[in-house]
């Protein structure tokens, strides 16, 4: 039989509310994407329930070189250690189902270790997932789980692990966790400071989810790797090889200094179509509150209200905080339909700036005619949210891929997002910046770097 699913989900314990205690709301995108995953689970389980779980932990106990697979007969532990020691799981380990991965992994070319620890209070990558993943299963129960930390392993190894683990027939129904943050270096003020690298990973990552293509992390250097000060990669390759296609990603942010990514794979996508809609507007609500904005204003209907941003999401921290931002209107073929944005808050919300940013860009860019009705199905909007521009110093780093720029002299400011297609070096983006703005010269020119959240429609 095959999986009925496969899932990535991040680890800290943040996210479990006896933890976080109010905390875990700064990282709103992520409570909603796994508020969705387990929505669309319990869809699933209405119809077949897994098995047993196979949860890659980069957490647990590791063997250099090999992929270590935990034999105990059965598994639990808790978050007492960050204060909630009523946060806990419990679960039994399939032993006919362990001994099945043990043969086929004995058969394959995957350096393999065992280990037998049934507490794995020590592994919060454990914990958090599997705690937050059971309100998807009838009463609570997790089914029974077999834990493995691929971290030995080298990324080449991981993702043939996962490929092996994908063709494989097996005598049940499995399904698949890997449970992964992703850079740890994403801001200064985050638990390992910031580094270049992280950013640059944690985009890679996302884009080997969506396209199902591993080649976007295989590429990267390994000074790359280290410097992101990453824990998900192994399971993420894995994940990617199990799948052998595109994922779901439900949500990505870096709100502690820290990538989370929500992602989920079904083999034949059961998920009726309301519900796949669903799924992605909430997920992505600024994207879609712009559709509903340009579709009222080009169809006539009523300007869309608080009540609207409610519907698309409940949790007012999405809507409230004051931000700049940018609303691109793009053709099926990527080329560019209508971007109009403003670099610092002009409304009261962030809600409110989205809103007339989407007109702004849908009728109001002077490089193209008003979007027209008929266009609306042929278009697909995303929203950039900025941050708050810092004036950049001696020492401090600019990245075309990771800093929009915004040149500002003698009254006139140019500004230019980052990552944007063509644009590859920081000469080259500040002198755009500089032409945009009429500045002729970057002599006595102040820089100013930004960074963004990019939210996209689904494709």
């Amino acid at each position: 039989m095959t999986w009925l699913w496969a899932a990535l989900m991040p680890h800290p314990p943040v996210l479990v509310p006896e933890v976080g205690l109010g905390r875990e709301k700064e990282a709103a995108l992520t409570l909603q994407g796994l508020e969705h995953l387990q929505v669309a689970l319990k869809a699933l389980h209405e119809h077949s329930l897994p098995d047993w779980l196979l949860l890659f932990s980069p957490h647990s106990p590791h063997t250099p070189g090999a992929l270590f697979v935990n034999t105990a007969p059965r598994l639990h532990g808790n978050l007492a250690r960050f204060g909630a020691p009523n946060a806990q799981i419990a679960s039994t380990v399939p032993q006919e189902a362990l001994s099945e991965l043990t043969a086929l992994l004995q058969a394959s070319a995957i350096p393999v270790a065992h280990g037998s620890q049934e507490n794995t209070t020590q592994d919060h990558a454990a914990i958090v997932p599997l705690y937050l993943l059971s309100q998807a299963f009838p009463g609570g129960k997790l089914p029974p789980v077999i834990l493995a930390n691929p971290s030995g392993l080298t990324p080449e190894q991981a993702l043939a692990l996962g490929k092996m683990l994908g063709k494989s027939t097996w005598q049940s129904h499995p399904a698949f966790l890997a449970s992964g943050d992703l850079s740890h270096r994403l801001k200064e003020d985050g638990p390992y400071g910031f580094n270049p690298a992280g950013p640059v990973f944690d985009k890679a990552v996302v884009t080997a989810l969506e396209t199902g293509n591993p080649g976007p992390l295989l590429d990267l250097p390994p000074a790359t790797l280290e410097n992101a000060g990453e824990c998900g990669l192994r399971p993420v390759l894995s994940l990617i090889g199990l799948c052998n296609k595109p994922l779901q990603v439900l949500s990505y942010e870096g709100p502690f200094g820290v990538g989370y990514c929500t992602a989920l794979w079904t083999p034949e996508q059961p998920l009726s179509h309301s519900a796949r809609f669903t799924t992605m507007s909430t997920v992505h609500p600024y994207p879609a509150l712009a559709r509903r904005v340009i579709e009222a204003r080009l169809k006539g209907g009523p300007t869309p209200g608080p009540k609207d941003f409610q519907a698309l999401s409940a949790d007012l921290a999405l809507w409230t905080p004051q931000h700049g931002c940018f609303v691109s209107i793009k053709n099926k073929d990527g080329s560019l339909r209508g971007c109009i944005g403003t670099f610092i808050p002009t409304q009261k919300s962030l809600g409110a700036e989205i809103m007339a940013n989407a007109v702004s860009a849908a009728v109001r860019d002077p490089r193209f005619p008003p979007l027209r009705p008929d266009e609306l199905d042929t278009v697909r909007i995303s929203v950039d949210v900025l941050s708050e521009p810092e004036l950049v110093r001696p020492g401090m780093a600019l990245d075309a891929k990771i800093y929009g720029v915004i040149v500002a002299k003698e009254g006139q400011r140019g500004l230019l997002l980052p990552d944007l297609e063509g644009v590859s070096s920081v000469e080259q983006q500040l002198a755009i910046a500089a032409q945009k703005a009429g500045i002729e010269s970057l002599d006595g020119a102040e820089i100013y770097r930004f960074t963004v959240s990019r939210y996209k429609e689904g494709a």
